[in-house]
């Protein structure tokens, strides 16, 4: 007990092949068992550090315009003399949130030239809308965006910047002056938030919009930081 013997198998081809095969101690069974010679190597845990593009031109992307030199959002407001009362839909004839908040950027649904008395402009830019009537048709949008954005946010204060604006012109299929239509609302902006008035954006004909207005733009503004 406790020897070892040397034998031989042959594989199907007749090749000897040597093998140990260990006895094990009398009483033992079938033999010790053999020690692992697994060794647990440590693991090293890399840790990825997320960096972000960089060169003169993103970092020059990357610094936010700030309000108008004049006062805050709302005091443009005033100093402008614009009226926002009553230009909120009351009755809207779609299912939807007037503002949809992720983080800190707030996407605002399409809004539509509404007056004070929340009566709509409504006609064709090309055909019975003539070209200052529809700057005029996207200026009471952005009338009636701030308006909403006001009545969901508290104040205009809360915004740090508007990010995108999107434009849409009910207009005949060979009218080509949306983008200075929507310049409409996009200057308005402008003058109530200075530079961060400024966003990107698109202008884009159509065939036709809800309710026969001829424009609707959405937005996406991002509020401050309560950091």
């Amino acid at each position: 007990c406790g020897g070892e013997r040397r034998g031989s198998e042959r594989d199907e081809d007749g090749v000897g092949h040597s093998r140990i095969v260990r006895r094990g101690r009398a009483g033992c069974g079938r033999g010790s068992p053999k020690k692992s010679t697994n060794h647990r190597h440590p693991r090293h845990h890399h840790r990825h550090i997320r960096t972000h593009a960089t060169s003169p031109e993103i970092e020059a992307l990357r610094v936010k315009p700030g309000w108008h030199p004049d006062g805050s959002p709302e005091e443009r407001v005033e100093q402008l003399g614009l009226e926002l009362d009553g230009r909120c839909a009351t009755n809207p004839a779609g299912v939807f949130y007037p503002v949809v908040l992720v983080g800190n950027l707030a996407y605002v649904s399409g809004q539509v030239p509404r007056r004070t008395d929340g009566s709509l402009i409504v006609g064709k830019c090309g055909d019975d809308i003539g070209d200052e009537e529809a700057v005029e048709a996207a200026r009471l949008v952005g009338l009636t965006m701030l308006a909403t954005m006001r009545q969901q946010f508290g104040s205009l204060d809360h915004i740090e910047r508007v990010v995108k604006v999107n434009g849409f012109v009910s207009c005949t299929q060979d009218y080509t002056k949306q983008p200075a239509v929507v310049n409409g609302l996009a200057n308005l902006f402008i003058d109530v938030f200075g530079p961060a008035g400024k966003s990107s954006r698109s202008a884009v004909g159509s065939s036709g919009l809800p309710l026969g207005v001829p424009v609707e733009c959405e937005a996406i503004v991002e509020l401050k930081s309560t950091n």
